[in-house]
């Protein structure tokens, strides 16, 4: 499948199912733009596609490897990136398994090329699988957890990631950063929406780096969403920065009582728009660590190395928990 998607992705190879997905996912989803559905496939096949890296991650795993159990694993997937129900998938038929995928209505087209074996549907109605895999917000959380109680499951809730900046960032990492924040307009879980920076520190150099990435690779929706937000703003009497396309918002002066204590700073229970960003100053490495610590439970990924956040490795797991581990003890 990687070398397909490569040979797909440089031209060299012919894949009209794949040509017709893309096309039809821009079409029923405005933020998936065929620049950023290439640019997940293209992040599959390299970090997660080749012999030698998923050689390196099943041999995390002692044991014989595990036969086809006939046990049956509900994958729900979310839809805010293309394709990012792709490694719960992987897991499934690595564990030995057999994965059922309720697709999201946002993202109903790759999925099925990627997995032809695989299958798919539009509701866990009449659902009975032996373990669940969710992903999505908060009130879908609530939802699996209610209705499928008694069956092992992993239920993945709303998580955001932040990127931690020391004020020595080149225009370089900055780029990289712009990527991490605004890659897929920013909705996803591993997306940099939140930057902590020291007190003082000039955000202009990655204000300019987000524009730059903006004015190449967003269209449309992002632009539209950039006027409605500015307007709903400015009505709001709210201070922000904005590029000319992204919309920074200091969060430590939305919140009461966040400009002396910063672990109130709680950045899912604010309201974030696509096209949007925040950012906390932090004075000191104890400010920044109390940060962390209040949001622990909410922090998908801490960005300290630009430019990799949306291209995950196998072993890099959502909220940190292994869904091959997790299965293959199920299974037993």
């Amino acid at each position: 499948m990687g070398r397909r998607i490569e040979g797909w992705l440089e031209g060299k190879e012919k894949w009209p199912e794949l040509d017709a997905a893309v096309e039809l996912s821009a079409r029923g989803n405005v933020f998936f733009t065929p620049w950023m559905q290439r640019r997940a496939l293209g992040a599959l096949a390299e970090g997660m596609l080749r012999e030698d890296v998923l050689r390196n991650w099943l041999e995390q795993y002692p044991g014989p490897e595990p036969a086809a159990s006939g046990k049956v694993c509900g994958v729900v997937a979310a839809g805010n990136i293309p394709a990012v129900a792709f490694h719960d998938i992987l897991s499934v038929l690595a564990a030995g398994w057999k994965p059922v995928v309720k697709l999201s209505s946002k993202d109903r087209y790759l999925l099925p090329v990627l997995f032809p074996g695989v299958e798919f549907c539009d509701s866990t109605d009449g659902w009975t699988p032996d373990a669940l895999l969710t992903m999505g917000g908060d009130a879908a959380a609530a939802y699996f957890e209610t209705y499928f109680p008694y069956i092992p499951k992993i239920i993945r809730a709303s998580r955001f990631s932040m990127a931690v900046l020391t004020g020595d960032e080149a225009r370089a990492g900055l780029e990289a950063l712009a990527e991490d924040m605004l890659l897929y307009y920013g909705l996803g879980c591993r997306s940099a929406t939140c930057l902590l920076v020291p007190q003082g520190y000039d955000l202009s150099g990655a204000m300019a780096a987000a524009e730059a990435f903006a004015l190449r690779h967003w269209e449309r929706p992002g632009r539209d969403n950039h006027r409605r937000n500015r307007a709903v703003l400015t009505l709001s009497g709210e201070k922000f920065l904005d590029s000319g396309t992204v919309i920074f918002r200091d969060l430590r002066r939305l919140i009461p009582g966040a400009s002396e204590d910063i672990s109130l700073c709680r950045p899912l229970d604010m309201s974030l728009h696509v096209g949007e960003v925040w950012y906390v100053e932090y004075r000191s490495e104890m400010e920044l660590e109390k940060f962390i610590g209040a949001n622990e439970d909410r922090i998908q990924k801490i960005i300290r190395n630009f430019g990799y956040a949306q291209r995950p490795a196998l072993d890099d797991w959502p909220d940190g928990v292994d869904t091959v581990g997790f299965l293959r003890g199920v299974n037993k």
